[in-house]
This record gives C-alpha cells, structure tokens and sequence, in this order.
C-alpha cells in the first residue's frame, strides 16, 4: 500500500460506528486501542464542556466523545503533525465543526485553568506522560477531571501513581483488554513530587544537556518523547563521527530530533541545513537548540517524511532512520525516507544513514543509488552510503 495516501478504516468505538481515517507514521495508527475504548465508555461530561485531548492520534477518540455528549468543545493536541492530519480528516469525516487542532507542543499557558476535562492516552515515554500529567493540570479549572488510560504493559499503573501524586488522589473505574482507565479531580493544590519541576516536563522549561558531539562540547535542548531525547544514541554518535567535508554543502537532515546532526553541519561551514521532523516536540526542541548556538543560516520544519522539502534540491541528505512505530518494529517510514532522499538529491548527491546492523536497508538503497558503500561499522551499527550518478 502507498504510505502517503490515507486510508478509511470503518469501525466502532463505545459501541457506535465511526470512520477513521489514517495512514502510517504515528503509534496507533492501525485502528482503535483498548485505552480509547475505555476512554469512550467510562468518560463523562457535560454539554458544551471544554475538552483537550493530549495524545488524539488519528481522532477517533474525539469523534466517540462528541457523539455522547453534544456540543463538546474539543481541542486536540498530538506530538505528530502525521496523527493531527489524520485527525483533522476523521473529524472532517464524522461532521464534526469547530474541533481546534493547533500544531503547538502545548496548549500552556494560553489555555490555563480554562478546561473542564483533559483526556490522556498514555504515550510509551513515561516522561512524556509525566509532562502531559503537569500539563493537564495546568489546563483544567479547579473542579476539572482528568481521565488517563493506557495498556497494562506499557506501565500504566506507574503512570497512574504519577497522577496520585500530582493529584492527590486518583479513582480507577475500570479495566478491560490488558489497559486500565483511572480518573483524578483537580484540586486547588499541586503535588509536588520531584519530576513535576524536572526540565522539559515543567510548563516552558527544556531538557538541558552538555554532551561530546563530534569532538565537541556541546549544549543541546530536548523535550520528552523526542527519541534519547536525553542523551546522545550511540547510532547518532556514530554517524557524525563518520561525517564527510560539508564546507559549502546544502545539506538536509531527515529525522533531525533535537538537532544534533543538524548543528554539527551548521558548525561545519554548510552553505545551507534543513532540518524536518514529524514531531512537533523535535522540531521545536531543535530550533531552540539552533537558536542557544545562535545558527541562522539552517530551517527547522515539521515534516511527514520529506514532504515539506519535496521540492528542493541537495548535495547531502543525513539520516537516522525511525524504525518502530510504538512497540512494534516497523519500516514503513525509513522505506519512504530512504526513497525520497534519493528524489531531493542532485547529480553527484549521497544520503548518508546510519542503522542498526540487522536492518539490510543497503538492499533497499541499492535499488535507488548507483553506488552504496559502507563508511563505518560497529557489533552494533553501519553507516551506510549511498551515491546518485
């Protein structure tokens, strides 16, 4: 099937029938999940009530919760530009009017204490719950409920413990299909635990971090969800460590994260540096650490794969492939990466990526490049080449 086109699954949540519309590149992309499935029976509101919901995917959830309860004023907000496209359309195909899907890492601080109702369901990253948890208390007005669910396996009941202990207290009203719903009230005060003021999970703040980065020092900016949003991958390492002479280059970086591949090669004298993400959490983590460098000349864009960039041309592509989708591996997204790097690049042009070992994706790239070599490899990893004619 072809990645870029949307699909139309027709299915049920909280017993009514619902279309939704999807494609790959986001988690739960593939249907409707045990957590939404609670979400939709065990959530209660009011007409009219204002409701965000933190993690929508593909909008599913919004569509079941407006058909109980008329006249809910949903806002939805997802890390995946890919997943608030998709929602965009299942709302549009639903007839659902005046649904706000802003593209912003947070709904802080305009949209404090103005919410009846936030609805989670909970990301794989427990920091990124964590950050979400903050969050929706932050949003809701004294009296406001939260609903938080998620699957027994990927650690909700620790998840739920956050809530207690940002909340208060925290009722379960119940569990079904290996994942578990709980609800909280939001009080007039905040727990304090300790993560609550951690950097990147508190409203405005970043994950700071002074990392070696091609025999540099350097300060980097992250945000929760971001992949080894706290660290530098050893994949990543490797790649820069490996990097070709990018004097007066125009070099794209795919997947860029926090931007640190994106940075080496502003620092290394590239005439120009794009940078995309499919997460609004990259992208901005990634200009706020081109900003600390005081970099101008590289542009930071949320991107489905390459879409954003589909029309310019480079000497030089650098990639560190996605190849999960949640928990589950899945190449999809590096299959498109890979292939439209070969479309944006000019006579002479390489994409360099960087993989773990078992992935052959010089299969993949020998039946686009013209010449595919390997630069560097560990028990772990390859850097990979390949050349246009």
């Amino acid at each position: 099937m072809d990645y870029t086109q949307p699909r139309h699954v027709e299915t049920k949540l909280a017993g009514r029938a619902l279309t939704i519309v999807t494609k790959p590149g986001f988690p739960g992309w593939e249907g409707v999940s045990a957590a939404q499935e609670l979400l939709a029976h065990h959530v209660r509101a009011m007409p009219g009530a204002e409701v965000a919901l933190l993690g929508c995917g593909h909008g599913a959830l919004a569509v079941a919760l407006a058909q109980q309860w008329p006249a809910l004023r949903l806002t939805l907000s997802d890390p995946s530009v890919v997943a608030l496209a998709m929602a965009e359309r299942t709302v549009a195909a639903a007839g659902l009017r005046g649904v706000s899907l802003p593209e912003r890492v947070s709904l802080l601080p305009e949209r404090a204490a103005s919410v009846d109702l936030v609805v989670i369901e909970a990301p794989q990253s427990r920091p990124l719950a964590r950050r979400w948890l903050v969050e929706a208390f932050e949003l809701l007005k004294p009296g406001g409920s939260l609903y938080l669910a998620g699957p027994n396996d990927q650690g909700i009941q620790s998840i739920i413990a956050d809530a207690r202990a940002l909340f208060g207290s925290v009722g379960q009203p119940g569990y079904g299909g290996k994942a578990r719903v709980a609800q909280a009230l939001r009080g007039s005060e905040r727990g304090t635990p300790e993560w609550a003021a951690a950097g990147g999970i508190a409203p405005g703040t970043w994950h700071e971090m002074q990392l070696e980065v091609g025999g540099e020092q350097l300060a980097l900016r992250s945000l929760p969800g971001v992949f080894s949003f706290n660290r530098l991958d050893e994949g990543t390492r490797l790649l820069i460590d490996n990097l070709p002479e990018l004097a007066g280059l125009r070099v794209l970086d795919a997947g860029c994260g926090y931007g640190a591949i994106g940075l080496v090669a502003a620092r290394r004298g590239a005439a120009l540096v794009d940078m995309v993400d499919a997460s609004l959490l990259a992208v901005a983590a990634a200009r706020a650490t081109l900003r600390l460098h005081h970099v101008e000349l590289a542009n930071v864009l949320a991107s489905d794969v390459l879409h954003a960039v589909a029309r310019r041309s480079y000497d030089l592509v650098l990639c560190n492939p996605p190849f999960h989708a949640g928990k589950h591996v899945a190449y999809d997204v590096a299959q498109v990466m890979i292939e439209q790097s070969r479309a944006v690049l000019g006579p002479g042009g390489r994409l360099i990526l960087v993989a773990n070992r078992f992935i052959r994706y010089d299969q993949l790239m020998q039946g686009l490049f013209e010449r595919v070599d390997t630069l560097a490899q560990t028990r772990s990893y390859h850097v990979l080449a390949g050349t246009v004619a």
